[in-house]
Order: structure tokens, then sequence, then C-alpha cells
């Protein structure tokens, strides 16, 4: 059900944050597809944030949090609700403490996104998180889903969590995270709650050497992945012991296409908006892949990409 106008009168006065009425969610996607949101709100800080919280449990408000829009397939009819940006208060990126003399904490915001975080741990000399450089997502995002490439994710750096709901303020030590693939099983069925900050420990090493990994590992993304092209990132998990990404191309539907939508023929985990594409062009050709990939190699993939309806 969509906002009702005293509903959205009471958010007005609520939120010290920016407004989008009718926001098109394909503005907000790496994607480019999607529908109107009710409402996309911006907000200014964690007090901010817990304002609009309580607000959307009295008003009995959906809610959902959008990071830098990768990963996601917002439906064509859009959003019933508020989709909640983390703005500039949520952006920081700054050391905790040094550990020892070999390793630093450093504490972000979760709106800091992952290239920008690996780009300053360059020039700082700070490494373990080359790998982050070249995927397309906030650091909130990718301790949800445990984002990782070239055999590194975020449960190799990742100390502790900040975790914000209507109610509290919780801090989630390492111990107690249980990252595991594509997933931090401390958030599972947490929906209520937002990840405002993170700690990570990071090694001390020569700068230059850390950008010319970083260097290194995006050419390898540019050459291998549809770099620049509208996609949500890899469409499928990876099951144990072989790539999706392979097991999509031994079954021949490299160039598949419904719609505006294609599988790369790039990278077969990869489904390209070729201009036009809509969510039901997407999901109609993940269906086909899921059936083709079950007949051909018995295997069942699991979608890595997050529905938004």
């Amino acid at each position: 059900m969509a906002l009702s106008s005293s509903q959205k009168a009471v958010l007005t006065g609520a939120v010290r944050g920016k407004i989008r009425w009718d926001a098109p969610l394909s503005e907000w996607t790496t994607y480019r597809i999607g529908g109107p949101a009710d409402a996309l709100v911006t907000l200014l800080d964690v007090e901010d944030l817990q304002e609009l919280l309580r607000l959307c449990v009295s008003q009995q408000m959906r809610w959902k949090l959008l990071g830098w829009g990768s990963n996601i397939l917002a439906a064509d009819e859009g959003y019933r609700g508020i989709v909640i940006v983390l703005g500039d208060g949520f952006k920081y990126i700054g050391r905790d403490r040094q550990d020892d003399e070999e390793s630093t904490l450093v504490k972000n915001g979760a709106g800091v996104s992952l290239a920008k975080l690996s780009s300053w741990c360059g020039d700082i000399g700070l490494s373990g998180f080359e790998f982050a450089s070249g995927i397309p997502g906030t650091v909130g995002g990718g301790v949800v889903m445990n984002a990782g490439a070239w055999g590194r994710s975020m449960a190799d750096v990742v100390t502790g969590i900040e975790l914000v709901d209507h109610e509290k303020i919780e801090i989630i030590n390492e111990e107690h995270l249980g990252f595991s693939y594509r997933t931090c099983r401390a958030l599972v069925g947490r929906k209520h709650s937002v990840v405002t900050g993170v700690t990570m420990c990071f090694k001390k090493a020569d700068p230059e050497q850390i950008r010319e990994t970083i260097r290194t590992l995006k050419e390898k993304r540019q050459q291998r992945q549809p770099y620049g092209k509208p996609t949500c990132g890899s469409v499928f998990k990876n099951p144990e012991g072989i790539s999706a990404g392979r097991l999509i191309d031994e079954a021949g539907l490299k160039g598949l296409r419904i719609g505006d939508a294609e599988v790369s023929t790039k990278h077969a985990n990869f489904i390209e908006n070729c201009g036009k594409a809509t969510a039901r062009d997407v999901q109609a050709l993940m269906d086909e892949i899921r059936n083709k990939v079950l007949q051909t190699s018995g295997v069942d993939l699991i979608p890595e990409v997050q529905f938004l309806s």
C-alpha cells in the first residue's frame, strides 16, 4: 500500500534529511531498472536514522535500505514505502587505534564506497582491502553480503560492526559476526536493523605496492567482466567447488536474450541491461538460466541479486 497523505505529512515533519517523492529507482540502481519508490529519504546521521525507524514502527510504514544500488533488482512497479539512503554522516573514514606495529584498526561509516576505502588504504599504506577496489557497493552492504573477490572477502578484515534499530545502538564484535559465503549470520533475521559503522583491521605495507596491486586487479576485472555496463554484478551465487559463470557458459547461454536483458558474452554470470530492460525481462532470463543449468549439470543456482519490490 502506498504512503497516505497523513503518513507523508508526518514523515516530512520528522526527518531532517532530504525527501524525494516518487523517486525512480532506475536512477538509484546500477541496473538502471526499477519503478518509483513512494519516498526516498537521504538521512543525515544515526539520530536521524533512529527517528525515521521509530516513525516507521509507529506509522506501520515499510522501509528498505539502499546502498550503492548494486546487487539490486528493483521491481518495475517500484516500492510501496520508504527507501533509505545513508548520507554524508555515514561516509567517514578514520583510524580507530593502532593495534600493534604491523596493523591498524580503521572505523568507517557504512555509506563509504568500497572502492573509496580501498583507494584510501592504498594511499596511506594499509593492506588487506585491495580485493574490494572494483566492487560496486558500500561498506555496509559489503558486510551484509560478505562481499568478496579474488579469494578474499569482508570476513578477512572486519572486526566489528555498529548496528542500529529504532530502540538501540549495538556493537557486534568479530567473534559473533558469523561470516560465511555471501552471508553475515549475525544479521540474518534482523530486517529492522541497519549497519551504520564498520571497524576493520589492516596490515601496514608499502603504499606503491598496494596501489600496484589495485591497478592489476582492476585491469583483470575489466578484462573478464562487462565493466561499465548496466548490471547488478554476479547474478547467482557460486555453488561449492565451481563457478556459476562456468556452469552457465557450459549450458551454452552466453548471449541469450529476453527483451533487453542479455546474458553477458564476456562473463556468463552477468546479465546486462542492453537498453530498456525491465525487471520482468531479467527475472524471466534468470528463470531460463536456472532451468537450463539444472538440466545440463544438475545444479540449482541460487540468486545472489537481491529483489526490491
